[in-house]
């Protein structure tokens, strides 16, 4: 008996310590997993890729800007005033393999920094959706922050 609670404690003890160490230390790996960044360049419609997010609220960053024919064009030039100066942020749930919910949508600018926040939304698999006028300029951004918060 005694050599059996030896073995016990030489074998099992240890090792629920180790699978309840590996539990806790992957948490902080998982809870900051929702936070994505990326680039963006598109003329009429563009869909992004689908990702999951853990936390209730969803937010989207991006410092973009807009060229026609490789030429930036600047927010108050005569070109600029030609064209629509938004673009829309579109935010879907997944729901199954062909099914969405669209949760909602903003418009920004397309010539600076802008965001987007929706709250509530639950967890789950969600892809943003960027729409403006098929006018012949793109818009890009470098850096595309999306996180759920």
């Amino acid at each position: 008996m005694k050599k059996i609670k030896n073995l016990l404690k030489k074998t099992v003890v240890p090792a629920f310590l180790v699978v309840f160490c590996m539990t806790f230390m992957a948490v902080p790996v998982y809870a900051a997993s929702d936070s994505y960044t990326s680039t963006l360049s598109f003329q009429g419609e563009y869909g992004g890729k689908s990702r999951q997010y853990n936390h209730q609220n969803i937010m989207y960053a991006a410092g973009v800007e807009s060229y026609i024919g490789g030429k930036k064009i600047a927010y108050n030039s005569s070109v600029s005033k030609k064209f629509s100066k938004q673009y829309r942020v579109e935010l879907y749930r997944k729901t199954g393999w062909f099914t969405k919910d669209k949760i909602g949508s903003v418009n920004l600018s397309r010539y600076s920094y802008g965001s987007a926040k929706w709250t509530n939304v639950g967890k789950g698999e969600y892809y943003f959706y960027f729409v403006k006028a098929r006018d012949g300029v793109s818009v890009r951004s470098s850096k595309v922050i999306m996180k759920g918060y």
